[in-house]
């Protein structure tokens, strides 16, 4: 999993494969770890450990009984233990970016080097909104080698204060109360300069108050609506209301749950084609609720809409999670 410039006592930690082709390119000294989970997808409740984490996280990405569990597992275990080498190099460099996805990576990372023994590491970040040669700017993957190796220099140590974020942003996502996260995304992080942008994005993945939709469930409905049929053009039609856009598959997980249920809101077409449902139309017109029928196994990081407890729904006026018991 990790490669790189073994010679070079660094360790790089980015968000997934399609920054590792640059650093090879831009030559970044080191070993490259890519941290490959979409926080935003599935279960992410508080673990033990991170080992526990991990397996959680196999499960969620392979699937009940699934014969790819062994594989992911093992892929997990194998990122865990690089990350736990890192007091054998001389520097670890967080690579992130200001989206949802990289900003819970972020946290994660954070939440446990804090809780470990530092001393005599350095421990540094690059984090980026934005990058005067590339326009619109949506993350990391779109840089070459050269212009990562010119980001190199401008890496700053991890200040105390971030990892306090980090532990503190980390574990309310995790918490089985959602409550904690809505107050810290409206924070101002000192440090962290795309995170309270993250949280509220994550909020807004939240069910309506008005129709059981999440903000991506919604964009993808509307784009049904507007005549999309392959699932590249719903894609491509709710990225387009997106400041910071999607990986393809966490959108494609939310379209094939629009299709799926005993009242689905998109009609399957073929293998990878989709129809806006009467459902669907009622729902965009406020006039159902999504969440009427269940859905199968609802998590938000640590927050489990299992029928039990509170229901809670965004409410986009108020900027803010209400519960519905």
């Amino acid at each position: 999993m990790a490669e790189g410039c073994e010679g070079a006592q660094v360790l790089n930690i980015t968000n997934g494969d399609s920054v590792i082709a640059s650093f090879r390119e831009g030559q970044i000294p080191g070993r490259y770890l890519p941290w490959r989970d979409a926080l935003h997808d599935g279960a992410v409740p508080r673990a033990s450990s991170l080992e526990a984490l991990s397996d959680v996280r196999a499960r969620r990405i392979s699937g009940p009984g699934s014969a790819e569990y062994a594989r992911v597992r093992a892929e997990f275990a194998e990122r865990d233990r690089v990350l736990g080498s890192f007091r054998d190099h001389d520097e670890t460099v967080l690579w992130f970016e200001h989206d949802l996805y990289d900003q819970l990576q972020l946290v994660q990372i954070l939440d446990w080097l804090s809780r470990q023994d530092r001393e005599g590491t350095r421990i540094s970040l690059i984090q980026i909104g934005r990058h005067p040669e590339v326009r619109p700017f949506y993350g990391l993957g779109q840089l070459s080698g050269r212009q990562l190796s010119d980001l190199l220099p401008q890496r700053l140590p991890v200040t105390t204060e971030q990892f306090e974020i980090g532990q503190k942003v980390w574990q309310a996502f995790c918490a089985p109360d959602p409550q904690p996260l809505v107050l810290l995304a409206a924070e101002s992080f000192q440090g962290m300069p795309f995170l309270a942008a993250a949280l509220q994005r994550c909020l807004e993945e939240y069910p309506s108050i008005h129709d059981g939709l999440s903000r991506t469930e919604r964009q993808l409905l509307s784009a049904g609506a507007s005549g999309a049929r392959h699932r590249s053009d719903y894609y491509l039609v709710s990225s387009a209301h997106e400041a910071c856009p999607w990986g393809d598959q966490s959108v494609y997980l939310r379209l094939e749950g629009l299709a799926d249920g005993p009242r689905p809101a998109l009609e399957r077409l073929g293998p990878d084609e989709f129809a806006l449902t009467d459902r669907g139309r009622q729902l965009l017109a406020g006039k159902d609720d999504w969440l009427r029928d269940a859905r199968g196994d609802i998590w938000i990081g640590g927050v489990h809409f299992n029928g039990d407890g509170p229901q809670w729904r965004w409410d986009a006026a108020r900027m803010t999670l209400v519960s519905r018991a």
